[in-house]
């Protein structure tokens, strides 16, 4: 049984982050950006417990890319196997130069796990106000790597998970909010938690 942390949108809170990592039982973390400061990229990384990988967010500066990618946590754009799942990545600061990197490369076992800051378009992506903030751009690369999950945040009032064509689709809510996601990958089955 694999169980995966989810979260994202943490925006600097680490009070948040470490209360999830002592209540939480999991096998990896995952996290879909949006850390905001760095040393909140080193609470992630230094205090998760278990592996860790994570895209960029829309709003996080290179000094987050560039500690992630240097503690081999990075998938902004990448394909990488942790825990003998396949995860593959598309941040927020480079949304289309990563869609690219992934199309241009061909796994030889698939894509368990899709990783990025922003929902697809049409699925979990309502904001406040009604409008479907999600890119359509994504489709493209869902559709290619057919993932077996896709995990995601950015849009802070539209947490759920939903399945779609076998892709089980997963946006927590905010971290800094006390939100986040424990997903069970081999049953399938997603838990949305509050702190």
């Amino acid at each position: 049984m694999t169980r995966i942390l989810h979260v994202t949108d943490i925006h600097c809170r680490n009070d948040k982050l470490r209360k999830v990592f002592d209540s939480a039982s999991y096998d990896l973390v995952v996290s879909s950006g949006d850390f905001e400061c760095v040393d909140t990229v080193e609470l992630f990384l230094e205090e998760a417990g278990a592996p860790a990988v994570a895209v960029t967010g829309n709003i996080d500066n290179p000094g987050v890319a560039r500690l992630l990618r240097a503690k081999g946590a990075l998938l902004d754009g990448r394909m990488v196997e942790v825990e003998g799942l396949v995860f593959a990545g598309i941040g927020g600061m480079e949304v289309v130069g990563n869609i690219r990197m992934l199309q241009s490369l061909s796994p030889s076992s698939g894509v368990d796990v899709l990783v990025s800051h922003h929902p697809p378009r049409g699925v979990l992506d309502r904001t406040f106000i009604g409008l479907r903030a999600g890119l359509k751009e994504l489709w493209d690369i869902i559709s290619s790597l057919k993932p077996r999950v896709h995990v995601f945040g950015h849009i802070h009032e539209s947490s759920g998970f939903e399945e779609r064509d076998g892709i089980i689709f997963v946006n927590p809510g905010p971290l800094a909010k006390g939100r986040y996601a424990v997903i069970d990958y081999d049953t399938g089955e997603v838990e949305l938690r509050s702190l």
